[in-house]
């Protein structure tokens, strides 16, 4: 039985980065870029507007102050976004212009609408003076030609998505997601739909896990139910064996039935450790086959969560080209005596809140609330180390924050 450090080192160790895809720009939302994004032109490409208003020369309007007038300049064109005028800007002139739109010859500043003041179609006054450059967006102000504006490793969201269409990018090369095979198996599980027989109960497992799987941002493959026979499982495996990450549920303890250890062993796949010294989750194992991952979860649903969370999740994610594995980590007061058994690390669901400016936890696990109830109503992780029997109120823990949820 090994650390829980060393189970997830060892798995970590294990697996490997997928190979780079090229997709649709809008489908690398969340993915990792496989290569250096580079700008084909200066951005923006031209001198423009930053406002609506006029562009001018700043020196006509120096002498504007509280002692001296407005100056009243006279407009020869007109320039919208999009368009462009061949007249220059001399002393004296002024040319309407829109955001966005072409700076045009001659003009050094762009006076703001609001400081202006219209006389006719053909003239205004400027009410204030502005600077050289003002209101002016230069050419390669925000990104020069050849400028590398987002390296390979980077993480694509929302603002990496306009950055790349920026540069033209309407394909982009990412490492693909992971192939996820998820398996449940258990004489005594039955599908929602099934009808619930005395000593069945309805699989839970197989769709947590798959959603867990989605949310990290692989892809899926339910395959279901498969009960305790070796032909079954075996058949099962050998076809989720087509993915990249195999996940079962149940079979991997010390019953008679327990059979999913001994098939996958039997099939060749090297076995790097079988429990762990935490709860919930001991009964835990993991094999490489190839560059395949194969976990073998608890069939408990709590510990089921607790194992994707600390080792699963970090592992698709390593696959998909990210450097940070973990969900964020604080410091949370404990709100209440907590308890437990020295020797083995203790998960613990935790409602975290935050207020005055400390992070305080409290546990959801209780006599009146079981292990898949807790869930529901937790937002974290509590990890107790495994010497530690007692940890008193005003203590505190160390808490990985799983989701933001309000108590229920």
């Amino acid at each position: 039985m090994i650390d829980w450090t060393e189970a997830k080192e060892t798995i970590l160790n294990a697996a490997e980065r997928l190979q780079p895809i090229e997709v649709d720009i809008l489908d690398s939302l969340d993915m990792v870029l496989a290569e250096d994004a580079a700008a084909d032109i200066d951005i923006p490409p031209f001198d423009n507007s930053a406002m609506d208003g006029y562009a001018i020369l700043s020196s006509d309007t120096a002498s504007i102050s509280e002692d001296n007038p407005p100056c009243a300049l006279n407009i020869i064109d007109s320039q919208p976004a999009g368009s462009f005028t061949d007249k220059t800007v001399i002393s004296g002139t002024a040319i309407k212009i829109m955001t966005g739109a072409i700076v045009p010859k001659g003009a050094d500043s762009v006076i703001m609408v609001e400081n202006t003041q219209p006389v006719d179609e053909n003239k205004v006054i400027v009410l204030k003076p502005v600077r050289r450059g003002e209101n002016v967006r230069y050419k390669g102000e925000d990104i020069k030609k050849n400028e590398i504006v987002l390296k390979a490793g980077s993480v694509i969201g929302s603002s990496q998505i306009s950055i790349l269409a920026s540069l033209g990018k309407s394909r982009v090369k990412v490492y693909r997601r992971p192939k996820v095979a998820v398996i449940g198996t258990g004489d005594e599980l039955v599908d929602l739909t099934d009808p619930l027989l005395p000593g069945k109960i309805r699989d839970s497992n197989t769709y947590s896990i798959t959603a867990c799987v989605k949310s990290t941002g692989g892809n899926t493959v339910r395959i279901g139910i498969i009960k305790d026979k070796w032909d079954n499982v075996r058949e099962a495996i050998e076809m989720a064996l087509e993915c990249d990450v195999v996940i079962t549920t149940g079979g991997v303890s010390v019953g008679e039935y327990d059979v999913v250890k001994n098939v996958i062993e039997d099939l060749k796949a090297d076995l790097k450790f079988w429990k762990v010294a935490q709860k919930p989750g001991k009964p835990f194992a993991f094999w490489a086959l190839d560059k395949k991952l194969i976990f073998g979860l608890p069939g408990n649903p709590g510990a089921a969560m607790v194992c994707f969370e600390a080792y699963v999740r970090p592992a698709l994610l390593k696959m998909m080209g990210r450097t940070k594995f973990n969900k964020p980590e604080v410091d949370a007061i404990l709100t209440h005596d907590f308890k437990k058994k020295a020797g083995r690390l203790n998960f613990v669901n935790i409602l975290v809140e935050h207020r005055d400016g400390e992070y305080y936890a409290t546990t959801c696990g209780s006599k009146k609330m079981g292990p898949i109830k807790s869930m529901a109503y937790s937002n974290g992780l509590a990890l107790i180390p495994k010497e530690v029997s007692f940890v008193k109120a005003g203590e505190k823990v160390r808490v990985q924050l799983i989701e933001e949820k309000e108590r229920m």
